[in-house]
């Protein structure tokens, strides 16, 4: 089940009903005391039921509401198109009506003081009087209604089969937006079924203590001792341990109530041996130490909570297989905080693939710069006030970037102190493109003499992807009046295919501005695949393979692994080793290999047109 909204209203900060949208990775942006912990920890209440990391009491009422009632809601895109209710009797939400307008899964739930009071579904209801409160009858009072208006039902016995009978009873229902107890009854019947198959929701925050007793930590170890009891050949020593600690110290304490008699036979009659048996989960204690024998909570603060961070998400992916629940909601506030930047780097680049894993789902607050350039735009939200002190959360378009650049300072990559000469921006995804670009261009002669990318006229400014960096140099650019080229990957074949094709129909219809979209997977692919078997002949049959769609600089990490005869498998290596040999890889093919390729290998494969377009363009752009 993907989270599609989350709805709030009375709630701290948030006073009107407030919508916001949420996608596979959503970055909260905003001042200190914004909302924007507010939204994770709502999340908290509704998913973990008051038994998470948040609890919810009367002082959350928001000080200006116009009710006690504070509302949490959450609306999901997909849900199960079929439920069990009825012993092995299927149902589906939208055959009882339990969707909204839009066709989608709204849950509200409804706080007062602190404490839930009801649980409703936001619903697209047939309005016919008949249908009223279906939901909260009981089957006697279902099997009324179809006795009094004459419907038929296959089985009398299967309340969502009575239900389903009433309401296709109605011809062309008109629908209204109602709001549908599932407290009780059949309300409570589906909701029992469908809370089976909401997402785990974790939050880890950025104010905790980060030390290896915390529960993040030990609860993934704890689960493993208790496991590992339950090996037949543990159990059993442990139980001859438990049985021999038991005879002694009942055969003490028979010898020492015979003493005792002898003082005091009343007193002794009372008593008499009584052994608990042992719990060996809370027996074994877990932490972690540096080879040198230091702790986990004498560590670095910055390491501290890296670890933790990792041990919240093997403790969250461990509570899905055990529910074996197909979604988990990640949320984490300011994951920046005492972080190196290459560790931040490395935070987001693991939060992005997480969020590209269909089971899970990312959400972070953050206000800091470095960790804003590096998300997507879409995925941006920014929290604010308005002057009446209520919140605020906007979502894509210029205005909304405009202001989280001006919010948290983000300056352009570009060096405006020397752009006297320049009449040309030509905009790449990266810097190995820039590196592409230029060693292609020196290297095939045909291409400098359309257009020499070393002329002072002509800048590089590497975009930063669909982001926040992307947006803040493009508006620079237009300020500035530059003619400008953009050349991006369309990562075909990858998990993300045509990523940046809106920006590039949007560009195309600019003045004085020209886009690509790459007809290969990316530029590394440009090198050709005869220039890659000319290197490493024999790594790949050319006829069969889809050289357009292939992962050029992955497949030349596996032959560098490979040949450095090293004890562990590709597969089995790290990510972060793994992702440092393709960088490496990427640094060589846009470094070296790019000096090789000629106009022949291009000609060959056919690239050669399209290659000497983007040179055309930017020689266009100059004259």
């Amino acid at each position: 089940m993907i989270l599609k909204e989350v709805i709030l209203k009375n709630f701290r900060g948030y006073k009107s009903s407030t919508r916001i949208t949420l996608g596979k990775l959503t970055g909260f942006i905003g001042q200190n005391d914004s909302g924007k912990s507010t939204v994770l920890e709502a999340l908290d209440i509704f998913f973990n039921e008051n038994k998470g990391v948040v609890k919810i009491d009367k002082t959350d009422t928001n000080i200006n509401a116009d009710s006690n009632e504070i509302i949490i809601g959450v609306c999901f895109s997909t849900f199960p198109e079929e439920l069990i209710v009825d012993t092995s009797v299927t149902t589906s939400l939208k055959d009882e009506y339990l969707l909204n307008e839009n066709g989608e899964l709204e849950i509200h739930k409804v706080y007062i003081n602190g404490s839930l009071k009801k649980t409703l579904l936001i619903t697209n209801y047939p309005a016919n009087p008949i249908c009223d409160e279906l939901h909260s009858k009981k089957k006697s009072d279902l099997l009324k209604i179809i006795d009094d208006h004459g419907i038929e039902v296959s089985d009398r016995r299967t309340s969502s089969l009575i239900r389903k009978a009433i309401f296709s009873s109605i011809s062309n229902p008109t629908l209204v937006q109602k709001k549908i107890s599932i407290d009780n009854e059949g309300g409570k019947q589906i909701w029992t079924k469908l809370k089976e198959y909401l997402p785990i929701y974790e939050l880890f925050q950025s104010d905790r203590k980060n030390e290896d007793q915390d529960g993040e930590i030990q609860d993934p170890m704890k689960l493993l001792i208790k496991e590992l009891l339950q090996d037949d050949e543990i159990s059993s020593v442990l139980e001859g341990v438990s049985n021999k600690v038991k005879k002694e110290s009942e055969l003490l304490a028979e010898k020492t109530l015979e003493k005792l008699s002898e003082m005091n036979p009343e007193i002794a009659k009372e008593l008499k041996p009584e052994f608990k048996d042992p719990t060996w989960n809370s027996v074994f204690k877990f932490s972690i130490n540096s080879d040198e024998g230091i702790a986990l909570n004498k560590r670095g603060s910055g390491v501290r909570r890296l670890i933790l961070l990792n041990f919240f998400r093997a403790e969250a992916e461990r509570r899905r297989n055990e529910r074996n629940v197909p979604n988990i909601i990640y949320a984490f506030e300011e994951p920046e905080t005492s972080q190196h930047p290459n560790h931040q780097i490395m935070l987001i680049d693991a939060f992005k693939d997480l969020a590209a894993e269909d089971i899970n789902q990312v959400i972070l607050t953050t206000h800091s710069p470095a960790i804003a350039k590096m998300l997507p735009v879409e995925s941006l939200r920014l929290v604010s006030q308005n002057e009446n002190g209520e919140k605020l959360v906007e979502e894509h378009g210029d205005g909304m970037l405009e202001k989280i650049a001006s919010n948290l300072g983000v300056l352009p990559d570009v060096d405006v102190e020397n752009l006297s000469n320049v009449k040309v921006a030509v905009c790449v995804e990266g810097k190995n493109d820039v590196f592409f670009l230029r060693n292609i261009n020196a290297a095939v002669p045909e291409l400098k003499e359309i257009v020499d990318l070393n002329d002072d006229r002509i800048i590089f400014i590497p975009m930063g992807g669909s982001t926040l960096q992307f947006w803040v140099n493009e508006n620079y650019l237009d300020k500035l009046k530059l003619a400008q080229i953009h050349i991006y990957d369309s990562d075909i074949g990858s998990k993300q295919p045509n990523k940046y094709s809106h920006l590039i129909d949007t560009i195309r219809i600019r003045d004085n501005s020209v886009a690509f979209e790459t007809q290969l997977r990316e530029l590394e692919n440009y090198i050709t695949p005869d220039l890659f078997l000319e290197e490493h002949p024999g790594t790949f049959d050319r006829d069969s393979c889809d050289w357009a769609s292939f992962d050029v600089p992955r497949f030349l990490a596996q032959i560098t692994h490979k040949s450095s005869e090293s004890a562990t498998s590709w597969e089995d290596l790290e990510e972060k080793k793994m992702k440092d040999k393709i960088g490496k890889s990427k640094n060589r093919i846009n470094g070296e290999l790019a000096k090789k390729v000629t106009k022949k290998h291009l000609d060959k494969n056919n690239y050669y047109d399209e290659v000497s377009n983007w040179f055309y363009e930017i020689s266009r752009k100059i004259n």
